[in-house]
């Protein structure tokens, strides 16, 4: 379901879990958890201070993109989630996470380092959009752009924490 404590005020948002993650029951262990540990660093955080989840909770079938059923499905887990822990901010790893909580297309290329107004399940919160993790891994454009954002995510914790 996640990982971390359940009183964190940031609530990190993935896609769903990969074969890794599958394996030890935790999002985000793979290669692209280890891209999202060196930048939680830059933005001064720790993975244990923060809750990290998925809009979906099982894997997709060829690890291909949940489809708008499958994140609707498992709203409820993030829902219940979201209302009981009442994060002041959630980080979207990613357009599928962005999709889930904001209930519209997003184009991260072109969203990517904002951070929105939102309100999911009752709860209202700062969500800041950026790129999931492992887009990093096949594009140093992207792994740039990544840590532009969570150094500029760095600055947005100093004025809500």
């Amino acid at each position: 379901m996640g990982d971390g404590p359940t009183d964190a005020k940031i609530i990190l948002l993935g896609e769903g879990p990969g074969f890794n993650e599958d394996l030890q029951g935790k999002p985000f262990v793979g290669a692209a958890g280890k891209t999202l540990n060196e930048l939680l660093q830059l933005a001064g955080l720790k993975r244990e201070e923060v809750y990290i989840t998925n809009a979906v909770r099982c894997r997709p079938p060829e690890n291909r993109d949940p489809a708008d059923d499958e994140i609707e499905t498992c709203s409820i887990y993030l829902q219940q989630q979201v209302g009981l822990m009442k994060p002041k901010l959630v980080v979207a790893l990613g357009r599928i996470a962005a999709r889930a909580l904001l209930g519209r297309h997003v184009s991260v290329g072109r969203e990517h380092g904002s951070i929105i107004e939102c309100t999911y399940a009752g709860v209202g919160f700062k969500l800041f959009l950026t790129y999931h993790p492992a887009a990093a891994i096949y594009s140093g454009r992207t792994k740039q752009e990544l840590q532009a954002d969570f150094l500029k995510l760095k600055q947005i914790l100093k004025t809500i924490t």
